[in-house]
């Protein structure tokens, strides 16, 4: 009979106990590589005990999402990174930022017009005009929105203090939970590379730089932006050139025309393969009786998917028929049968083939992502560069849609 190994967990002997501490502590200090001992320590009150407890890291506190991110938790790294990008961008704002720059610039706008409707009403007066009261009211409802905005950036002023304190507690308490929730993550983490020793250990160096260089970087920009508005234009606009722009979109429309100048034939044999398809579906589904096609497609409903869906598909081709859309849609079930056709002759061979081949399905992966997500109207336009407008170029694009799936 097989004797099943005893359960660490379970000993009782104290030198077992002793001997399986010891070599934990081994892994805890091969994992951090730094403090092992408090982190053995710590590790070991978090796993023994099925409720949470609460312990204390100073560093993650001080560091926060550096911390999280030199020690691979990249995920705690961005979330504490965000609440800490808010708070020191409340705390920039409360003590250098100009909270009433909108005001102010709603008051210099006013102004203009304030000026503008004065003089009108200084003529109208030395005319003698009926729009004297008009002008009046005119500067006075002005000259009272004035105010009302300049009281708005006195209060803006003085809610300085109170942003830059808000700021402050939102940090406090992002830091206070960063230190009461480090040790636990990190012992999630030791778990995990207990068991996959590819997880990165330690506090590589280029964990270090790249959290480190990252944190300051958002935090930096977002704190000037906000601060200072419109102070550094690199922050709000992209750097950019028109000729960037104008040289890639002709470099584009060169390369389509050389590639249709070049590979016409290549394209022609496509569109034929696609056209007889296409054209012997047409003559199927278009040409014969439409009693034949509906009896067909509503016996297979029928056997694929019960009476209820079968009703459904009868009352749906009858809809066609009785308003005149049975050609049309006899047409466009061509287009579509010769789209599934094509997709399931080209994708089962490549997703078989690519099923042994992991190297081509990782290059062929992305590609396939980049098919299914992107509106069909991307394609359209070099679809139609290389095929022309049509039932093929349809075809095509159908098959963009349809083609993936199958491969996957």
């Amino acid at each position: 009979m097989k004797q099943t190994a005893p359960n660490p967990l379970l000993q009782t002997d104290p030198d077992k106990i002793a001997a399986l501490e010891a070599e934990r502590r081994e892994r805890v200090a091969e994992f951090v590589r730094t403090s092992p001992d408090y982190y053995a320590t710590e590790f070991k009150k978090i796993g023994g005990s099925p409720k949470f407890i609460a312990t204390f890291n100073m560093f993650a506190g001080l560091f926060g999402p550096i911390w999280f991110g030199a020690r691979g938790l990249w995920k705690w790294a961005l979330i504490f990174l965000i609440v800490e990008t808010f708070a020191f961008v409340q705390m920039a704002r409360g003590l250098f930022g100009d909270l009433a720059a909108d005001a102010f610039e709603r008051i210099a706008s006013i102004e203009g017009t304030l000026a503008l409707r004065k003089q009108q009403l200084q003529s109208a007066i030395e005319k003698g005009s009926d729009k004297v009261d008009v002008y009046k009211r005119t500067v006075a409802s002005l000259e009272e929105a004035i105010g009302g905005y300049r009281l708005e950036a006195q209060q803006m002023e003085e809610q300085g203090l109170w942003i830059f304190l808000s700021g402050l507690a939102v940090l406090l308490a992002a830091k206070a939970v960063q230190s009461v929730m480090a040790n636990t993550v990190l012992e999630t983490r030791f778990s995990d590379w207990l068991s996959d020793r590819t997880l990165p250990a330690g506090l590589p160096i280029q964990h270090i730089f790249l959290s480190a260089v990252f944190a300051i970087l958002i935090a930096s920009a977002a704190m000037v932006h906000y601060s200072f508005p419109g102070a550094f234009p690199l922050l709000t606009e992209f750097p950019t050139d028109r000729e960037i722009r104008l040289s890639g979109v002709a470099w584009v429309e060169d390369f389509i025309a050389w590639c249709v100048r070049n590979s016409e034939l290549f394209f022609d044999g496509i569109t034929f393969c696609i056209r007889a398809i296409l054209d012997a579906l047409e003559l199927l589904f278009v040409k014969t009786p439409w009693m034949v096609i509906a009896s067909f497609i509503i016996l297979l409903t029928w056997l694929s998917a019960g009476n209820r869906t079968a009703i459904f598909s009868a009352a749906f081709l009858a809809y066609m028929g009785l308003f005149g859309f049975w050609e049309k849609a006899m047409t466009t079930l061509a287009l579509l049968g010769t789209a599934a056709c094509l997709s399931i002759a080209i994708g089962i061979p490549l997703g078989m083939f690519c099923a042994r081949r992991p190297r081509l399905y990782s290059f062929v992966q992305p590609i396939m992502d980049f098919m299914q997500t992107m509106p069909a109207f991307v394609f359209m336009v070099p679809v139609i560069a290389f095929f022309g407008v049509g039932k093929p170029a349809a075809v095509i694009v159908t098959m963009i849609f349809g083609g993936t799936p199958v491969v996957r």
